[in-house]
């Protein structure tokens, strides 16, 4: 068959949601199936896609410009685009997918190209990788929003609360719905060693420094606290800027906190990461379903996270980690005192929580999500 992968990504030329689709579609085109993508235009094309281009499937670009063509107004260049629209009918009539794959980063965005496959008969799902209350849909655009769920032969959710936040933001309920498993970049059986605790205990924030999603600003403010400045417990930060890396930087130095807060940086294998951490500190304000948490618990590690997305799921308080009610300084500071408070049990902890994880988290991810989609 020919599948259709059709991303609303748009606010990067790559991201964490695109992972899943994207190695579902390398894994069909090696099983022989035919694979097109629809994926917005970028200066420079994601490796990823060249991976499908390579092996013979087609990547259409959509808000393309036109040419080299410039127009001159109001004292500035400006690109002419071709209407998203008309690409997206030109991207149904030319490819014709047997079946499509929706997949959106974040809960409010739109897939009106979802009511060209409604009308075509062709079967649609759709992906969801993040919800949150930090945006609700106006009550003007309900309907449409209200009309692609419920025609889609199937929504895929990454864990049952972001679930939850879409309908309540829909105020309607999805009957059509499963809760399915990102993939995880590292070995299911990964066993790092456990760093000696001799001179101190090191938590790694793991993610990209964005405040408004991950949190970072409040462990600072929870650092700040006299008893956390006067613990032998260090906190080092690893990930990509994304916006406040600088912020982060100045609070730190802001409250003298440069000998216990540390930015690292990116770091590719993340084993690496807990062979010098003891365990993961993540307060974040929304998420989907954090892989570093899943990660975090294959390496035998603990975590410290809020109740966000899939953790309490995986998580079992006070047993295989710590969760705080939400990414408020008291909350996670309270979390964080139960772990500190149960430090020297830190290799143990994070042993059970290497047990739960293999429980609960599927060894192949993608081809399950692969076998779901191919029922479609």
């Amino acid at each position: 068959m020919k599948f259709g992968f059709y991303s609303c990504m748009s606010g990067m030329p790559w991201g964490g949601s695109e992972v899943l689709w994207h190695l579902v579609a390398r894994r069909m085109q090696r099983q022989g199936h035919g694979v097109t993508v629809n994926f917005k235009h970028w200066p420079y094309t994601a490796p990823q896609l060249e991976e499908i281009q390579q092996q013979g499937g087609n990547v259409s670009f959509r808000d393309q410009p036109l040419s080299g063509f410039k127009a001159r107004m109001e004292g500035f260049n400006r690109l002419i685009k071709r209407p998203a629209n008309l690409e997206n009918e030109q991207w149904f009539e030319r490819e014709r997918p047997d079946a499509v794959l929706f997949t959106l980063g974040y809960h409010p965005d739109s897939i009106e190209p979802a009511d060209r496959c409604f009308e075509a008969g062709i079967p649609y799902a759709i992906n969801l990788q993040c919800a949150s209350n930090f945006f609700f849909i106006p009550s003007h655009r309900l309907e449409e929003y209200r009309r692609w769920y419920r025609n889609a032969a199937q929504i895929y959710f990454v864990s049952k609360e972001n679930q939850n936040k879409l309908e309540n933001n829909l105020a309607m309920r999805l009957d059509n719905a499963k809760i399915i498993s990102n993939p995880f970049a590292m070995d299911y059986d990964a066993d790092p060693e456990f760093p000696a605790t001799d001179s101190g205990y090191k938590l790694a924030v793991v993610g990209r420094v964005h405040f408004q999603s991950k949190g970072q600003d409040v462990i600072v403010d929870v650092m700040n606290k006299p008893r956390w400045r006067n613990r032998d417990l260090q906190v080092n930060f690893y990930g990509h800027d994304q916006g406040n890396l600088q912020q982060l930087k100045d609070l730190i130095a802001l409250n003298g906190l440069q000998d216990k807060l540390h930015y690292i940086g990116y770091k590719q294998d993340v084993q690496d990461i807990w062979r010098e951490n003891h365990g993961l500190l993540l307060p974040s304000r929304y998420e989907g379903a954090p892989l570093i948490v899943t990660e975090t618990m294959l390496c035998n590690r603990l975590a410290v996270t809020t109740n966000l997305g899939r953790n309490a799921e995986l998580i079992d308080d006070n047993v295989s980690g710590f969760i705080a009610e939400s990414a408020t300084i008291n909350l996670v500071d309270e979390a964080l005192e139960r772990a500190w408070q149960k430090r020297a049990q830190w290799k143990e902890i994070g042993a059970t929580a290497g047990q739960h994880i293999r429980q609960r988290y599927p060894k192949d991810p993608v081809k399950d999500f692969m076998d779901l989609l191919l029922q479609l």
